[in-house]
């Protein structure tokens, strides 16, 4: 395998994970968060999509289909993110709680995963 080959796999991973966040995030009702919380999950929302649309345009270049390629992490987390946003019986405050730290996770993992490509992209 090659550095060029990793990058591939890297940039297949941050394509499906920029991907399954919008469609997980286009589809779910964020209402009971607060204002400043449903304006923080919009700006990350803005983000992954121009994200994807970036990583797109890479894959093209370096000619890799990422094909249907799913992440199982930001799978569990959106599950998790559907399970306390549609959870009855809960406190508001602690379903906000709870949905803003399965967030940040989420938003840690992708992190992390950039941050691995800009390692790939270092001489």
């Amino acid at each position: 395998m090659t550095k060029e080959d990793l990058l591939g796999k890297e940039l297949s991973n941050l394509y499906a994970i920029a991907k399954q966040v919008n469609h997980y995030f286009n589809d779910s009702n964020i209402s009971f968060l607060s204002e400043r919380e449903q304006q923080l999950l919009m700006t990350y929302v803005a983000f992954s999509c121009t994200n994807e649309e970036e990583t797109s345009e890479k894959l093209r270049a370096l000619q890799v289909n990422p094909g249907n390629t799913i992440d199982s992490i930001v799978k569990e987390i959106t599950e998790n993110l559907h399970h306390i946003a549609t959870e009855k019986g809960v406190g508001k405050k602690v379903r906000e709680l709870g949905y803003m730290m399965s967030f940040n996770r989420l938003v840690a993992y992708h992190t992390a995963n950039m941050e691995n490509i800009g390692y790939l992209l270092e001489d």
